[in-house]
Parts: structure tokens; sequence; C-alpha cells
């Protein structure tokens, strides 16, 4: 299949236009005897349930003329679909519940899944004007809306490729269209197709494109009107098509000029810019371009946090050390989250150095903590895509807690967390839960891979919360494994160089012993049932830790004294029996 570029990132959809071309390439390249091997091949892994649709589509190019008289069919089909609409929702008068998201339209699942399919094979067959019109149709179908703001939506079409279909759509729209009207009218529609299906990906010119093996007529021509009627509008998705019609049109250079004349009105466009010079290969472009950019943004502003990213990338593909760690610190200044200041810290090649980063970053962190939340001014008025990149960042203390300890600060991270609450530890921005764990892990003087039960699953816990550091304005990556994997590999590195002086050892038992105190108590006697399980793992941790310690009656009376205060709480003595599991251990001292 010379010609044809088949390497793909794994999971991404490969376009149609890309698909036929390497279709029609492996034909022409296949004798007759091969065909026939690919053709019996393919019969084979056809399931039982399917084999007489497999057999009737061997039989499509004899009934072609038959099918094509069907489709003429096919806008009566959608009116009356479009005229059941209201007679469904007259069925769920009496029935309707807000759990039950689709109730009667259901049934509409199938036969509209069907009408796109006929959709498709008109836009297949070059039909644009009957595409144009079915696509149309059909859309309107998914803005009905009955008294009760139910219907159906695109979301509820599994079996129906939306993006493309909206492609094949917004292409029969440009064929069928007036050249001196094509760009206010594929703008409405942009904008209509692109309202239907408001949180998925926004439709782009590229999609369009390659929705047909055909190029597209007048294409230079429609470009200049595009990139002209775009620049008049303001919002982000006009921002977004505007960028990708000047890359389309004028490539990198065009990117560049976009920039660097309105940095503030279209910031992107440095993302754009520098992707596409990522791709090309040029570290050495991407480097100086990145460095330029941030000279031209001003300071402030979370994207520069991306553009950093480039910086440092280009750095250390050309062994700059110096570049990568300046590069870092502006990432994380930019837009402090957990994932930035782990690459500040691993920018750096000692355990020494590392803390020394995460104290002056924990010093940074402070200081924004202290500036009100609300963003102002101008900033605030740039265009975003959800992912907040225009938005004023805000630092949080759990993120603050991670960088402290991880400069070997206990007294820091100490006074951070003991004005918390003792409860809400799982979600929000409350230190104690990282804080607490991370002293019993310090006090039981063990090993990470050796900790006691309870140590080691409060611990785990502790890293499983502690990834949502900065989720806020991070995009809410809640469940990022390799994020956790992360964390957890600085801290085996940081706590294993952690010290703790003998006067602190105590004061840092007593706060613990104090937290678990208040917080089991406050669990159990408000009866959060749920979290019962969180209290018993505490006290037991807790325990464990004396017990390590030399202090077996003080662990075994912390216990008892909780089995007595709540001993009819039959649930939480579970909880406890649970966590125990076994005697408690003799001392080790």
């Amino acid at each position: 299949m010379s010609g044809v570029d088949l390497s793909h990132p794994s999971g991404e959809k490969l376009s149609l236009k890309v698909y036929r071309e390497a279709v029609e390439a492996r034909l022409e390249s296949c004798s007759e005897e091969e065909l026939r091997a690919i053709l019996r091949s393919l019969a084979s892994r056809v399931r039982p349930s399917e084999r007489f649709a497999f057999l009737q589509s061997l039989h499509s190019s004899q009934d072609a003329g038959a099918q094509e008289l069907r489709q003429h069919e096919l806008l009566d089909d959608i009116a009356e679909l479009a005229h059941a609409l209201p007679e469904k929702a007259k069925d769920w008068e009496d029935v309707w519940s807000e759990s039950d998201v689709l109730g009667p339209y259901a049934e509409l699942l199938e036969p509209l899944t069907a009408l796109f399919a006929r959709a498709q094979e008109a836009s297949e067959r070059g039909q644009s004007p009957l595409a144009r019109e079915a696509y149309q149709a059909l859309f309107s179908l998914l803005e009905y809306e009955d008294p009760r703001g139910q219907g159906l939506r695109a979301e509820h079409l599994s079996q129906v490729d939306f993006p493309e279909a909206r492609a094949r759509y917004l292409r029969a729209v440009y064929v069928t269209t007036p050249p001196e009207q094509r760009a206010p009218v594929l703008l409405e529609q942009m904008r209509r197709v692109r309202s239907l299906l408001p949180h998925g990906p926004r439709p782009l010119m590229q999609e369009w494109l390659d929705i047909s093996s055909e190029p597209l007529p007048d294409s230079e021509a429609f470009l200049q009107d595009w990139v002209s009627l775009l620049r008049q509008q303001a919002d982000p998705d006009a921002d977004a098509w505007l960028r990708e019609a000047i890359r389309l049109s004028q490539g990198t250079r065009g990117l560049r000029e976009l920039a660097f004349s309105e940095p503030t009105r279209h910031p992107r466009a440095f993302i754009d810019l520098l992707t596409a010079l990522e791709r090309e290969g040029s570290p050495h472009q991407v480097l100086s371009t990145a460095q330029e950019a941030l000279e031209a943004l001003p300071s402030g502003l979370p994207l520069r946090a991306a553009i950093a990213g480039f910086l440092a990338s280009a750095a250390e593909r050309l062994g700059q050390p110096d570049t990568v760690r300046a590069a870092r610190w502006e990432a994380f200044v930019s837009q402090p989250t957990l994932s930035r200041l782990l690459e500040l810290r691993d920018a750096r090649p000692s355990e020494p150095e590392r803390a020394h980063v995460m104290s002056q970053a924990a010093r940074h962190l402070e200081k924004v903590l202290r500036q009100p939340r609300a963003p102002s001014g101008s900033m605030a008025t740039l265009p975003h895509n959800g992912d907040r990149l225009e938005v004023p960042a805000h630092a949080d203390r759990r993120l603050l807690a991670h960088a402290w300890l991880l400069a070997h600060d206990g007294e820091a991270a100490h006074a951070l967390a003991a004005k918390e609450s003792a409860l809400g530890w799982t979600y929000g921005d409350n230190p104690q839960g990282t804080v607490v764990p991370a002293f019993l892990v310090l006090l039981s003087r063990q090993p990470l891979g050796e900790l006691p039960r309870n140590v080691d699953k409060l611990w785990r816990q502790a890293l499983e919360s502690g990834t949502q550091a900065g989720d806020w304005y991070s995009g809410g990556a809640r469940h990022d494994e390799a994020l956790r994997e992360r964390l957890a590999r600085a801290y085996d590195e940081a706590l294993a160089a952690f010290s703790v002086e003998p006067s602190e050892q105590e004061q840092m038992l007593e706060w613990c012993l104090e937290v678990a105190r208040k917080r089991a108590s406050s669990i159990v006697s408000r009866q959060h049932r749920r979290s019962y399980g969180k209290a018993a793992v505490l006290l037991v941790a807790c325990a464990e830790v004396l017990w390590l310690l030399g202090e077996q009656a003080r662990g075994n009376l912390l216990l008892a004294g909780f089995r007595e205060s709540f001993r009819r709480h039959r649930a939480f003595q579970a909880e406890l029996d649970e966590a125990v599991g076994s005697p408690a251990p003799a001392s080790k001292r």
C-alpha cells in the first residue's frame, strides 16, 4: 500500500478519506486470487446473525438502481417519524419520571438509526441535495423537545457516528450552496450542529474535508471568505475555526502571524503553532518560538503553562537542563497543578535540590492562596474551550501540603493542616487527609513496602485522594493511575530522606492521635455509616504505630476506648474487627 500511511494512534478513529485510500491501494495491489482469499476471510468472521446481511451486501451493485429509487422515500419516512414524536410525548403524560431518560421515545431509536444509515447512503452515492435535506430533517428531530424538556438527543444514538454524520451534512451544505453564500451559511450550520452535541468535540472543517476522497471545490476562495468572516466573530468556537482555517490555508507562517499580531485575542494560536512545529520535528524552532510566546503573553495567564511545557520538552531534546528547569518553574507558576509540581521536582537531579525547589513552590502557593479567588480584568474574558487554559488558576491547600511534605518540612505541613476540620478528607482541599497519613508513615519507621496493614491502607487512600490536589482548575483527572504512581514514587524518595527529631516525634504523634479521635468520634456519633470503615482504619493505623513504638498498652487503650464509647454501634464495631484482623502484635522495640 505505497503512498498510504497506516500509522495511527491506538483508539483514534481513522478518517474516511484515509480509510478509502488504503482500501483502494490494497485492491489495486491484489490479484484475483488474493481478492477471493480476502473475501473468504471476511466471510468467516461474520457472526451467524449477520450472515444473511453479508450475503445481501455482496449483491449491492446489482440492486443499485432499486436502492437509489428507495432513497427518494427517505424524506417522507423522516417526516413520518417527526409526526410520531408528539404522539410519544402524550404516551408519557401519566407515566413520566425523572429517572426514565427516554421513556416511550426509546421505541424510536431503531428507526431513527436506520434513517441516519439511509442518509449516509445518499451521501456515499453523491446525492448531496438529498443528503443535505435528510440530515437537516434528522437534526431537527434531535432538537425536538416536549413540554417536559424531553426528547431524543445525539448522545442517545449509540449506533450512529454523529461526528461523521455532521461532517457529511456540512460537506453537503458546502456543495449545494452558491460560492458567494458558503461562508455565512456554513458558519450558521456549524453552530447548529455544534449545539446538538454541546459537550462533545466541536465540528471542524478538516472533518468535512476528510469525509470524501474528492477534493473540495473552490476551497481556496472559500478559505479566504471563511477567514474574513471568522475574524469578525469573538466566541471560542469561531476562534478555533479561525485558527484551523489559517493553518489549512497558510500553515505555520499564518499561525505565527495570527498569534503574535493579537496575542491576547488569539492566545491558543501559540499552542497550534507550537504543535505544528513539534510535528515538523524541529526542537530549535519549538524552543525559540516558545520563548518568544512567553515574552509576548501577559504574566499570570494559565495558558503560559502549556507553552512552557513545549519549551521544556524541546530543551530536554536539546540537552539544556537549565532551560528545562526554568520552563518547569514557569509552567508551575502559571498553572500550579499536581502534575506540574511533580515535573518541577523531577527536573532536579538530587533529593536535597528537589526538597529545596519544593520549598520554593510551597512559598509560591502560599502567596497564591492569599490572593482573591475570583478572576477579574481582561484575563477573564479570553476565550476558552472548557479546559480553563485562559482562566486564572487558583492553588489549593492539599497541593500546598504535598509541596511542604516533599520539601521535608513537617512543621509547615502541620501548621497548614492543624487548623482544618477532621472531616472532609476525601473531597475538597482539606490537607489533613494527606498530612496525617504521611506523619503516621514517618512515625512507623518502616519502609513503605513493609508498613503495617492499616497504615499502608491509609497511605494508599491518601495517595488516591491526593491526586485531586489542584483539581479545581486542572481538568478533574480524579482517578489518574499514572499520576498516582508518580506521586507515590516522589513520596518514596522524599519520606526516606525525611528526618524527625526525637523532640518533634511525640508532638507529631499526639497531634495524629488527637485528629484521629476527633475524626472517628465525629463520623460515628453523626452516624456517617459509609465512613465507618475509614474511621476504623485510621484508629487501628494509630494503634499500629503505637505498638511499633513499644506503647502496646496505649494502642490497646485507644481501641478499647472507642469500643466502649460506641458499643451500641454494631456496624462500627464490625469495621473495627475487620481493621484489627488479628490480635495486637508484640512490641518491636
